[in-house]
């Protein structure tokens, strides 16, 4: 029998999500909540504590750096891999690293501070490292560069350290790369020797408001990549980290977020420009001229679409829905259940609904991609993939299913595989404008720069007899006037 969960009081969870707010700057207010309850219960059944107990005893302690450090793996996410983005790196080593290292050259100032922020287990360091030497060359020994990399999770700075890697850090099938940078180490791949202690890791929480901060190096710096963490910030948080950021530049530095957080830019009245497949900020972001940012109530999620993590719970029997709930009734607890982050319930409603006889087609691949959904916003990618087939059993002209699938695949890094999706979907809805927008940044992000910006021209002409204010389908909130900015601003940004 299904044993049932530990309660937990509203008043209760309004603590606990208050101080997440205040010491990681994550916002779990309203339907999060439910999700906010179950990562901490993972959490606890994890380090062997009982739930109910260590969650009153949590609400009402003093978070000291030992206590959040002890949370830390609850809201973590530690998906990387090397030379992630390429095409943004690619932009970098073009267009602002070797300009700025030949300006420095010319001044006779050979030296560059480089910043990691957010490091995780160090991919993204090392990669930049890599660049910097390969930019150098037999110069690097005569240069001082000084690279910092920082993560609120020490466990994930340990790791970064010591520069050891599996085959899943590997994604893009790099095999002269891996094989110059790496060495064969039993089962994993280690950095080689000449490029291990040049970069200085350090723990930092990106909601600290003690930046800049010279005595630890993060002032002064000529280029700072910040990526795919300031989205699970609340705005009023993200905001605050965007400036405190741009403040520890260089005058020649920028600011890298990665494509999904333009929007939280544009909302903090900051005007950047694309770089690459990624948005950048100057050290003026706040002054710098351009049309001004339209009103959004939360950020785009747009062009890199990143599924949160959800620490998956044990498995639970699914118990048959009670046969006098009417279908439509499952449908909307089922929904409703998805969008509060209670998974394993949803699903178990899903069951309940398909199990009913006399379903519709349509409610059955409804009801197969909303399964999709659950496991793809948990990560789990081999369960959605499943669901996904099912639903493409049922209806393979569904555009949808298509569009989820390209997500999945982008997710992983498969670009060549989302293109595929896509290919599928716009031969459904050509008329799509969100479908050639994806399709034009994988088509640049894979190097094929003709034929992406066709498709955000493409784009652009399908938005022209759309309202500014008007929600694009398939856009998840995005307006159509903030689409087109962003074509937009890819557009004027070509090399």
């Amino acid at each position: 029998m299904r044993q049932a969960e530990p309660t937990c009081s509203p008043r209760l969870l309004e603590v606990l999500a208050s101080k997440v707010h205040q010491h990681l700057g994550m916002d779990f207010g309203g339907p999060r909540r439910a999700e906010l309850l179950r990562r901490l219960r993972q959490l606890a059944v994890e380090q062997g504590r009982d739930p109910a107990t260590w969650l009153e005893s949590l609400a009402f302690a003093d978070w000291d750096d030992a206590q959040i450090q002890a949370l830390i793996p609850a809201f973590s996410v530690g998906e990387t891999y090397f030379r992630r983005d390429a095409e943004a790196l690619d932009w970098l080593a073009r267009h602002h690293l070797a300009p700025l290292l030949q300006r420095r050259r010319a001044a006779g100032q050979r030296y560059l501070r480089v910043w990691s922020a957010a490091c995780c287990t160090g991919e993204e360091a090392y990669s930049l490292l890599f660049l910097l030497d390969g930019l150098l060359g037999a110069e690097a020994a005569s240069w001082t560069l000084e690279l910092l990399a920082s993560d609120i999770n020490a466990g994930f700075l340990a790791r970064a350290e010591q520069g050891r890697y599996g085959q899943n850090a590997f994604r893009r099938n790099e095999e002269a790369f891996r094989t110059h940078y790496f060495q064969a180490d039993e089962r994993s791949w280690r950095v080689r020797p000449e490029w291990r202690g040049r970069i200085h890791f350090l723990r930092h929480n990106l909601a600290d408001k003690a930046l800049p901060n010279p005595g630890r190096g993060l002032a002064g710096i000529d280029l700072i990549l910040c990526r795919n963490v300031l989205m699970y910030f609340s705005t009023e948080h993200a905001t605050a980290a965007l400036r405190r950021l741009l403040a520890c530049l260089s005058d020649d530095g920028i600011l890298v977020l990665s494509a999904v957080e333009a929007g939280l830019a544009t909302q903090a009245g900051l005007n950047g420009f694309w770089a690459g497949s990624n948005y950048a900020l100057a050290a003026d972001a706040a002054a710098r001229t351009s049309p001004p940012p339209l009103a959004r109530t939360q950020p785009i999620q747009a062009p890199v679409v990143e599924f949160k993590f959800v620490p998956p719970a044990p498995p639970e029997p699914v118990a048959s829905a009670p046969a006098q709930v009417e279908p439509d009734t499952l449908w909307r607890d089922a929904e409703a259940a998805l969008a509060q982050g209670r998974m394993d319930r949803a699903r178990e409603l899903l069951d309940g609904y398909l199990a009913r006889p006399g379903l519709a087609l349509a409610r059955r691949y409804d009801a197969c991609l909303l399964m999709a959904r659950s496991w793809a916003d948990q990560q789990r990618s081999g369960e959605a993939r499943e669901w996904l087939q099912r639903a493409l059993d049922l209806d393979a002209a569904a555009l949808p299913a298509y569009w989820l699938q390209a997500l999945l695949a982008r997710q992983e890094g498969d670009v060549t595989a989302a293109l595929q999706a896509l290919h599928k979907a716009l031969y459904l809805d050509p008329d799509c404008s969100m479908l050639h927008f994806q399709q034009g940044l994988l088509l640049r992000e894979a190097g094929r720069r003709q034929p992406g910006d066709k498709a955000l021209r493409v784009c652009l002409g399908l938005l022209q007899s759309w309202a500014a204010d008007a929600q694009v389908p398939l856009g998840d909130g995005l307006s159509a006037g903030q689409l087109r900015r962003l074509c937009e601003q890819l557009l004027e940004g070509r090399a």
